[in-house]
């Protein structure tokens, strides 16, 4: 099995085709959510970021989930993370939402494991922004929308040549869930572009920095979904570090994060669920059962 090539290759059992097809393709979708406070204006806020990982086929030539059935070849298999991020800021509240999609598979000019898009959108009382990335050829293309005129309606585009990753697919990359990418210990060189949610916090352009990833320990940590062995993982991009606590046991949950802004959060529950079926209001316990506001109080 080929690993990204951006990651360092390690002598390590891997994760079992049939472990990750029989829990990933089970017809559910992990949810998980997590207390969040985010740092915005300069101040805490108290919020939800809720991370929802799926799979799904992607149509090759577009990138985009097609709606009836294709032929193996003009398809590649991903996993999806849907990442929600939801806050107040005084009167006017934020929802933030980037979706994240990583080849299950090896396809032409697509190692498994890499970016094949990233989409953003970002509503809030001012506005709205959408930004879109995603491999073509040997480049990532990408178009932003926004309603700040010195952003306005642009696009950008950056070489890849399968060495550069985006910085929001590490989120998936941590969990290790085709095989470890480090062992603990370890560290590895990239080039990433950064987070569109980064990029949106601080309205800097998109761009190709130097980052390391670090594989640092393990841990135990007190959770809300129980007691857990945990890796500790860090990304540094200059000298702001991302810091991640990653369930040591398969599937290698998310139940920890510290961002450079002082942006932090733990999990607060996870389920695996079929959640596109559950949209009846009897479903609404579901809810609760996430920690998720419900009707009467959003």
């Amino acid at each position: 099995m080929k690993r990204i090539i951006t990651l360092i290759t390690v002598a390590a059992t891997l994760v079992s085709a049939d472990q990750f097809n029989n829990l990933w393709y089970d017809g559910n979708a992990e949810l998980s959510t997590y207390v969040l406070k985010e740092k915005r204006y300069g101040e805490m806020r108290d919020g939800v970021r809720i991370m929802v990982f799926v799979t799904e086929p992607l149509r090759l030539s577009t990138k985009i989930k097609p709606d009836s059935k294709i032929p193996d070849e003009e398809k590649i298999k991903v996993i999806k993370l849907n990442d929600l991020r939801k806050f107040v800021t005084g009167v006017y509240d934020y929802s933030a939402m980037t979706s994240v999609f990583a080849a299950v598979e090896e396809k032409p000019d697509i190692p498994q494991g890499s970016t094949v898009k990233v989409a953003s959108t970002m509503q809030e009382w001012c506005g709205t922004v959408f930004d879109r990335m995603r491999r073509d050829g040997d480049a990532y293309q990408g178009v932003l929308y926004s309603y700040f005129e010195s952003e306005g309606e642009t696009t950008y585009a950056f070489k890849h040549q399968n060495s550069v990753e985006s910085e929001d697919n590490l989120w998936l990359l941590v969990r290790e869930l085709q095989g470890p990418i480090l062992e603990i210990g370890e560290s590895k060189q990239m080039r990433l572009i950064p987070s569109q949610w980064h990029i949106r916090k601080t309205h800097t352009d998109h761009r190709i920095v130097d980052a390391t990833l670090r594989k640092e320990r393990q841990t135990t940590l007190e959770t809300a979904i129980g007691r857990k062995k945990a890796i500790v993982w860090s990304w540094t991009i200059d000298d702001a570090v991302t810091k991640v606590w990653v369930e040591a046991e398969y599937p290698h949950k998310i139940l920890k994060f510290s961002e450079p802004d002082g942006s932090h959060g733990s999990i607060s529950a996870s389920v695996r669920e079929p959640y596109w079926k559950l949209h009846r209001n009897k479903d609404l316990p579901l809810r609760k059962k996430l920690a998720l506001p419900t009707d009467e109080t959003l």
